[in-house]
């Protein structure tokens, strides 16, 4: 069994270090490496709340404990199967994603949400510390809510059933064609509102430049 000393250091001010951040991602990398701990799309939230009682998507049980921390007692994972993982080459990936910043993105998950990762890094870089991360009040602050926002967002298809773009990949590679090309914000929003008359009813594009620039401002792209 791995060293899980990081799930319950106190944090002071409250802020949570930064390997307890990196510790979470290494959690969910760890947790959804492994098929049998799926259940109905989700995995058991070990959460203070949740306490492995409810199955919920990886990006909410990540959410949970970011607010709320770890239940007590569950430095051994066994509700995720961690006693069962007998896999070398498996475990020294998952050490790594919980033990450096530098490496939480090349663990375990092959999936990689390059704009998931996105969020993280400014999540991590939020109060301009870069040892620290936001976190864990019962309820997350304007800007800790923005960033969870976020978070949903990149993992959320531009509409049901189709994969290759999500809602936050799409705008931010819009914003970034608007910036190469120098398109004034009219230009941009008579872009999106043809854009939004050809996609299927129930499209979740972004419906202009204004709403967009507010969505993304917690990444601090410049745009």
């Amino acid at each position: 069994m791995d060293d899980h000393s990081w799930m319950y250091r106190d944090s002071p001010q409250g802020l949570r270090r930064m390997n307890y951040c990196n510790g979470v991602q290494g959690f969910i990398n760890f947790a959804t490496s492994i098929p049998r701990n799926f259940t109905a799309g989700g995995i058991r939230c070990p959460c203070r709340k949740c306490q492995n009682k409810k199955y919920l998507h990886s990006d909410v049980v990540m959410m949970h404990l970011l607010y709320k921390g770890f239940m007590e007692n569950y430095r051994c994972w066994y509700a995720h199967r961690e006693v069962f993982v007998r896999n070398k080459r498996m475990r020294e990936r998952v050490v790594r994603s919980t033990s450096s910043a530098n490496n939480v993105h090349e663990a375990t998950n092959d999936n990689t949400n390059t704009y998931k990762n996105m969020v993280m890094d400014a999540i991590r870089m939020n109060q301009g510390n870069v040892s620290q991360c936001p976190i864990v009040e019962e309820e997350p602050n304007a800007d800790a809510a923005r960033f969870f926002d976020l978070l949903k967002d990149s993992d959320e298809p531009l509409w049901d059933g189709y994969t290759n773009h999500n809602k936050l990949s799409v705008v931010a590679q819009v914003f970034t064609i608007k910036s190469d090309h120098g398109l004034s914000e009219a230009g941009y929003d008579k872009i999106i509102e043809w854009a939004r008359s050809i996609l299927p009813e129930g499209n979740r594009l972004k419906e202009n430049f204004y709403v967009v620039k507010s969505m993304m401002k917690p990444l601090s792209l410049g745009y």
